[in-house]
């Protein structure tokens, strides 16, 4: 889940972080349909945050064909463990089922979705038609990201799209969010529940990247993988001070194998596994349970920083080892 790489933010107000429960229609006479929103109610993931305990969310990967039998049967195992699931957006520039799809198949299951949408794929137009599609179907969480540019994937000679930076994705949601007459009919008053990336290796300046996305109008972020929490927790005094108590989930990176472990560090930037993890998966008679066993070590490591909202389990093995990494962590 890499955030990409950003200029400078363009920046709109904030609004209320609650999202409604319900988007319903009213037809003026003569008029076109028009959007109204029912009163505020958070999402589940929006009350997670906001809660005062823990909160515990999860990627799932959409499959690379067009069957969503494994993807429903792994999200079901994971959903009674997590406040929301993170649906990925082709990681690693890889062709994947489309994460609004993935999330209209949550929502169809009762799970509580997350769509994850990258910049570097899209424009602004089709950018904007697929967070409307997401508001069409009640879809209101979002993580917005950077995205892996093309050379890493299956297609390196695929274009990449650098219409908008993140920080101006950002924007664009919190101005649909808001109501910026800009933004054109049917576009006003969409209750997104907005999330940005940061990077907690990154010192000063990538906070400062990270407070633009605020002002952009993020609600929420998610760092990347922790493996260490020492230097995390010297890291973490300077953001709650900086990043002013925005709700941060601390993401872990849940390994199935020391193979997985070298391909994300050698192919995904934001991704570096130390190579001491790498060993020890190396050396253990079952790696899967190994990286289940390393994810929640840190998970617990983590769960006691004052101010942090919670922790992001991410996936890198099947989704028994993430459900595991989870209940070894005592976190559900």
């Amino acid at each position: 889940m890499p955030p990409g790489q950003d200029d400078e933010a363009g920046k709109v107000s904030r609004g209320a972080d609650g999202t409604p429960s319900s988007v319903r229609r009213s037809v003026q006479s003569g008029d076109s349909p028009r959007t109204t929103i029912a009163p505020p109610a958070p999402t589940r993931l929006a009350a997670a945050l906001h809660s005062g305990h823990l909160a515990v969310t999860c990627d799932l990967h959409p499959p690379r064909e067009a069957n969503l039998d494994v993807f429903s049967r792994e999200a079901l195992l994971l959903s009674p463990a997590a406040d929301a699931v993170f649906v990925t957006d082709s990681p690693g520039a890889r062709p994947r089922v489309s994460s609004l799809a993935g999330c209209i198949r949550l929502k169809e299951l009762g799970v509580e979705p997350v769509l994850q949408l990258t910049r570097i794929r899209s424009n602004r137009i089709a950018l904007k038609s697929e967070l409307l599609g997401a508001a069409a179907w009640g879809i209101y969480n979002l993580l917005l990201l950077g995205g892996d540019p093309a050379r890493l994937g299956d297609h390196p000679d695929a274009l990449d799209v650098y219409c908008l930076d993140t920080a101006g994705l950002i924007a664009l949601a919190a101005g649909m969010r808001e109501g910026d007459a800009g933004e054109g009919s049917g576009s006003t008053g969409i209750p997104f529940l907005i999330g940005a990336a940061v990077d907690h290796r990154g010192g000063s300046a990538e906070l400062e990247r990270a407070r633009s996305k605020l002002e952009a109008g993020a609600d929420f972020l998610v760092t990347q993988p922790v493996f260490d929490a020492e230097p995390f927790a010297e890291w973490w005094e300077e953001a709650r001070v900086t990043l002013r108590g925005c709700p941060i989930l601390a993401g872990v990176l849940v390994l199935g194998s020391a193979r997985a472990a070298r391909y994300l560090s050698r192919g995904l930037p934001g991704v570096e596994v130390p190579e001491s993890a790498v060993r020890r998966l190396e050396r253990a008679p079952d790696q899967a349970l190994e990286g289940a066993a390393m994810a929640a070590e840190t998970a617990l490591s983590l769960r006691d920083l004052p101010g942090l909202a919670g922790i992001h389990f991410m996936k890198a093995a099947p989704a028994e080892g993430v459900l595991a990494a989870m209940r070894k962590a005592g976190l559900r």
